[in-house]
């Protein structure tokens, strides 16, 4: 006999955690469904732990900068690996705690611990129970891709996100495998902590980042700090007792390997051919541009089980609609913010709207503003690397379209792009704004109207007077 359900629920991450307070303000009658571990992967094993992790490393690493600013004594710190891990761990134990907290006022009457998965007839099984959903929101998560065969090979000298905050101590000599943001990420702090760090990746943009000039910065920094080869390897056990990692061109000895080739929803064996869904190529549900639901049924798909781009941030709106639009039976039909994207690797990588290759074959009606950080006041103050933003705007109309930032705090400008973007501003409303001195915002002022000079509006001459630099030349002492 299977209990008539408003809304079911499968998954309690971000996502599911973000469509039961949706579903939640309507009805009584609906059930999550997840068997653990709790405490969402961004606070268990993803964003919290790595930037916790990395301000260990960043930290650490600021000491080369320690003689310039007058502090002695940097040559005597050292990397307690253990700890840093241990501590990373005390924190991200904290941040799950607080996500346990917040599930108990429902997770008695309303958490079925039981994987929960469609029978034939159309009802949701879950160990000994079973419901029949009118809607189901799945909001099931993602895994780390591993390549076929290198578990077996490798055993427990194979690590992934999900496993890498569990290790007892930092090791010799690291590959990691693949450079997205969690390759980047843990690469960078690994080698910052004294780890020989070799990373792979054959793709030519890494870390998301598309723009070329752009990418060829970041390459530059990262091979200062680590040995990047732009070639696929393959792992074979040593005579050594380690890993030896083979490429056309070379080969290196590690003691393990970090894959972080990215992640794969978990949507097999939910049974959801069952109520008229399927699964594409890539494992996941074809769900058209705009929605959240697939046409002709209720399902529907939110976090790395969805469509969208696999952030937190939109994890969270997924699951709202979700459940908004799940309690009400209708079509999950909506609007994403504008896009944001960031890496945490120093400098950091950030994404503000329409990017270089959605633009590229447009470049005729887009005009492209870049500005350096090398030079830049505030950077030289900080004794900090340098980095550059480049600002993509639509030349007929000068509206800000997009913007890619590879520099140190690069987050905080690009969270006001991205507003700007959403607003619909233009470059001479932006170049509106003060800059105070000194600061990033005033190498952001230099990309916009770099932008602007190549649009095809005129501005008035006393507004374009406002927005250039100051006479005296402060980065370089002259005037």
């Amino acid at each position: 006999m299977a209990d008539d359900l408003e809304v079911a629920i499968i998954g309690a991450g971000t996502a599911g955690l973000s469509a039961r307070a949706e579903v939640a303000k309507l009805t009584d009658s609906y059930r999550v469904f997840d068997p653990g571990p709790y405490g969402t992967t961004c606070a268990r094993t993803a964003c919290m732990p790595s930037k916790a992790f990395l301000q260990s490393a960043h930290d650490f690493h600021r000491r080369h900068a320690f003689g310039d600013l007058g502090i002695v004594g940097a040559e005597y710190l050292r990397v307690d690996g253990a700890r840093v891990l241990e501590e990373t761990r005390l924190l991200r134990d904290g941040l799950v705690d607080g996500v346990l907290e917040s599930m108990k006022p429902w997770r008695e009457t309303h958490l079925v611990p039981h994987r929960a998965a469609f029978s034939p007839d159309g009802t949701l099984r879950a160990g000994d129970l079973r419901f029949r959903p009118r809607a189901t929101v799945i909001a099931t998560g993602s895994r780390p891709v591993v390549p076929e065969g290198w578990k077996e090979k490798l055993g427990d000298r194979l690590v992934t996100s999900d496993g890498f905050f569990e290790m007892g101590g930092l090791l010799a000599r690291v590959a990691v495998v693949g450079l997205g943001a969690v390759g980047l990420e843990l690469g960078q702090a690994l080698a910052r902590l004294g780890v020989d760090v070799t990373a792979f990746d054959p793709a030519p943009s890494i870390g998301g980042l598309t723009d070329p000039d752009l990418q060829a910065r970041l390459r530059r920094a990262l091979r200062a700090e680590m040995t990047v080869v732009e070639a696929q390897a393959e792992p074979v056990k040593s005579d050594c007792g380690g890993i030896r990692m083979e490429w056309a061109a070379g080969d290196t000895e590690v003691d393990c390997v970090l894959v972080a080739m990215g992640r794969a929803p978990n949507l097999e064996g939910l049974g959801l051919e069952n109520l008229g869904g399927s699964l594409d190529g890539n494992g996941r549900p074809p769900v058209p541009a705009g929605r959240l639901d697939l046409p002709g049924t209720r399902l529907y798909f939110a976090g790395d089980a969805g469509p969208g781009p696999e952030l937190l941030h939109e994890a969270t709106d997924e699951g709202r609609v979700a459940g908004y639009c799940a309690v009400r039976g209708e079509d999950a039909v909506f609007e994403r913010r504008t896009p944001l994207r960031m890496v945490f690797c120093d400098p950091q990588i950030a994404l503000a709207g329409a990017t270089w290759d959605e633009l590229e074959h447009r470049t005729d009606s887009v005009a492209v503003g870049e500005a350096s950080f090398e030079r830049a006041g505030r950077m030289r103050l900080q004794r900090g690397s340098g980095g550059a933003v480049r600002i993509y705007a639509e030349k007929s109309s000068a509206r800000l379209l997009g913007a890619a930032i590879l520099a140190p705090e690069a987050e905080h400008l690009a969270h006001l792009l991205a507003y700007a973007i959403d607003r619909g501003d233009d470059l001479k409303s932006l170049l509106r704004m003060p800059a105070y001195h000194p600061t990033h915002e005033e190498v952001l002022r230099r990309a916009l109207r770099a932008a602007l000079e190549l649009c095809d509006i005129d501005a008035a001459e006393l507004e374009a007077i406002r927005c250039k630099d100051t006479p005296v030349d402060c980065e370089t002492g002259r005037g």
